[in-house]
């Protein structure tokens, strides 16, 4: 589970996703995405929740910009704990935009105890609690629906061969090859299927495998070259276009 607070003014975010279940409460100004569905403003006082791998930009929709603070739950934690509270690990949220302001207050009070918790039982017990509270006043059972997408395999095989390849250049020509779909077709159908043409989804892709190392402490040059970014400065702007923050920030 990662924790970020920030404030942004003119900073703006290019699309992207999480890895992680992302769920915030806006404190000041107003944060706007531009999502599949369209766009979606939260305004202070209100949750941002994001489910994982939901692909949104972010930029301030307020001449002030916003502040808010976020939680980043992991995944496996999220279906441990729906698993207790809702019988079932699948789950996913179908607002973006939430007003519910008994759990505003609640989740900024644990994310603000944790930046001076001393007890690490008791901190963990608010953050399991919080996410608890999400989960059963706002979480839905089984899968999302989505759109009816033609030809969903062969972008399925493109995605798997970046997966599996993350590390390495990747041409257009081999995903075509193992799409079996002409390269134009291919590029479309997997924008429409996933939120991001195959370049952007494979350089997200690294960028959240970067955000992993680096949370564990490795240091960023070595991030950037176990990672497939160029160099440092390469992480470095992905980050802060991404993320918000530079790697070294990120890094613990």
């Amino acid at each position: 589970m990662e924790l970020l607070a920030a404030r942004f003014e003119r900073f703006a975010f290019d699309r992207h996703s999480h890895e992680q279940l992302a769920v915030g409460v806006i404190e000041q100004g107003a944060e706007g995405l531009h999502m599949a569905g369209g766009k979606v403003v939260i305004p202070a006082g209100q949750l941002v929740v994001l489910n994982p791998g939901q692909v949104h930009t972010g930029f301030a929709a307020d001449e002030s910009g916003w502040r808010y603070r976020m939680f980043y739950f992991d995944t496996a934690m999220v279906a441990e704990l729906a698993r207790e509270h809702l019988g079932t690990g699948d789950v996913w949220f179908p607002d973006t935009a939430v007003r519910d302001a008994a759990l505003f207050d609640r989740l900024r009070r644990v994310h603000r105890e944790q930046e001076h918790a001393d007890d690490p039982l008791t901190a963990e017990s608010l953050l399991l609690g919080g996410l608890g509270a999400v989960l059963h006043r706002h979480a839905r059972t089984g899968r999302a629906a989505s759109p009816a997408s033609a030809g969903r395999r062969g972008p399925a095989l493109a995605r798997q061969l970046l997966h599996d390849r993350w590390t390495e250049p990747v041409t257009v020509a081999e995903l075509s090859a193992a799409a079996g779909m002409p390269r134009a077709s291919l590029i479309t159908a997997f924008r429409r299927e996933y939120g991001l043409p195959p370049h952007a989804y494979l350089l997200r892709l690294r960028a959240n495998r970067a955000r992993r190392l680096l949370l564990a402490g490795q240091r960023p040059a070595e991030v950037a070259a176990a990672t497939g970014f160029a160099d440092q400065a390469h992480l470095t702007r992905v980050c802060k276009r991404y993320f918000g923050v530079t790697p070294g920030a990120i890094r613990p």
